[in-house]
């Protein structure tokens, strides 16, 4: 009789789930049925349930994750994702999680290498690639986010963001034409994407087609007229026509509204330097920089009107900080080594004029003004060199202007 109860019971157990088993599929059922009408606390509690009968399934694990980051919760979100990943490799939306996760802690340099395996595990997913491009389009690495961008709208045609995204990219990659048709491409998809709106415009003022760009910031206006980038692009729109007294009164008006907008005093003070009233030009660049230390371009135009004002050192100092910023700053390095050559520190202007070159060896102007400093140091076959590779440059570029006007007729 013992040995028929054994059987038996050993037949049980191979043919029904055990009892935890069935617990836990009810316990998901439950959680998954609480997700589904947004009470992520309880669905958590009830995945939380689950992991506790079962500690080794990567996708509790990963449930767990996600709600806690829906939560806000991105330490505990980031730690069960991670486990997720770690019980299961090719979980690909664990990965993808995990990226977002770090994303909105800010921490670039963890999320994108998570966003690249999501998107490498299953190459065709929208959300996966989408995100990715944007991340990397943020820090600004247009080139890298350029095919990504370029997939995600092959995948998404209709995707207003998609486009708007690659027209980013593509923006600071050198193709204006192909950024303007995909921001246009994204407004007609979504009229309501102002973001897009207002790519548009720019590119549509940086054209040369200033009363359309400001068209369309006015159709920003429409819907939202408390937005001051809006404001400031019309007014930058007018710098572009030259017509300085209305760009200084539509940044006059942005400062009205937030007196602590960097940009809007940056903007400011350049209006006010087209005008040559440059002792208030300085006043708002540096009242830009005390609001946002982190202007590059807010200390290369302070620089600018030190050098103006016959302010050398400033003028130095102002680039040193510009390019500190942004190391790779050739209109920098190039007054920086001018201003530099004006004070008679011949060795240090040497130094600054050569980075210039190095960051931007297609700009004939600082071979010229190097060729000067050689000259003077008494260098004189350097000096030659020097003038030598200006003059190719300037060549190069006149060919180049020249194959862009025969493309336009």
């Amino acid at each position: 009789m013992f040995i028929l109860v054994v059987l038996l019971w050993c037949a049980i157990l191979t043919c029904t789930p055990t009892f935890a088993q069935q617990n836990i599929r009810q316990i998901e059922r439950h959680a998954a049925d609480l997700k589904a009408r947004g009470d992520a606390a309880g669905a958590l509690a009830e995945y939380e349930k689950a992991a506790s009968l079962d500690s080794n399934s990567a996708r509790i694990q990963h449930e767990i994750g996600f709600l806690q980051a829906v939560l806000q919760r991105y330490p505990e979100a980031i730690r069960h994702l991670e486990q997720a990943i770690a019980l299961d490799p090719e979980f690909a939306v664990a990965e993808y999680h995990l990226g977002v996760a770090y994303w909105l802690q800010k921490n670039p340099e963890h999320s994108i290498p998570h966003l690249e395996k999501a998107v490498s595990l299953d190459s065709h997913n929208f959300d996966y690639r989408f995100h990715l491009a944007h991340a990397l389009n943020e820090i600004s690495q247009y080139s890298v986010a350029l095919p990504h961008c370029q997939t995600a709208t092959e995948i998404a045609p209709k995707n207003a963001e998609a486009w708007n995204q690659l027209g980013l990219a593509r923006q600071h990659t050198g193709d204006p034409k192909g950024a303007l048709d995909d921001y246009r491409r994204a407004v007609n998809l979504d009229p309501k994407n102002l973001d897009a709106r207002n790519n548009f415009g720019v590119m549509l003022v940086d054209s040369g087609r200033a009363d359309e760009g400001v068209a369309e910031f006015r159709k920003i206006l429409a819907a939202d007229p408390a937005n001051n980038m809006a404001h400031l692009n019309i007014g930058f729109a007018h710098l572009q026509k030259a017509e300085l007294n209305s760009a200084e009164n539509e940044f006059r008006d942005v400062l009205r509204r937030d007196p602590n907008l960097a940009i809007a005093h940056y903007d400011l003070g350049v209006a006010l330097k087209q005008k040559d009233d440059l002792d208030n030009a300085k006043a708002e660049f540096a009242r830009a920089i005390a609001l946002e230390p982190s202007l590059a371009e807010a200390h290369y135009t302070l620089g600018i009107v030190h050098w103006q004002s016959g302010s050398f050192d400033d003028a130095a100092k102002e680039m040193q900080a510009a390019i500190a910023i942004r190391p790779d700053y050739e209109e920098a390095w190039f007054m920086m080594g001018t201003a530099l050559k004006q004070k008679g520190d011949l060795d240090a202007a040497e130094s600054a004029l050569r980075n210039a070159i190095r960051y931007a060896p297609d700009d004939p102007g600082p071979y010229n003004t190097l060729g000067q400093l050689l000259r003077q140091k008494g260098d004189v076959d350097a000096s030659r060199k020097a003038f030598a590779d200006g003059a190719h440059a300037k060549q190069k570029k006149e060919i180049e202007l020249g194959k862009m006007l025969q493309k336009k007729h």
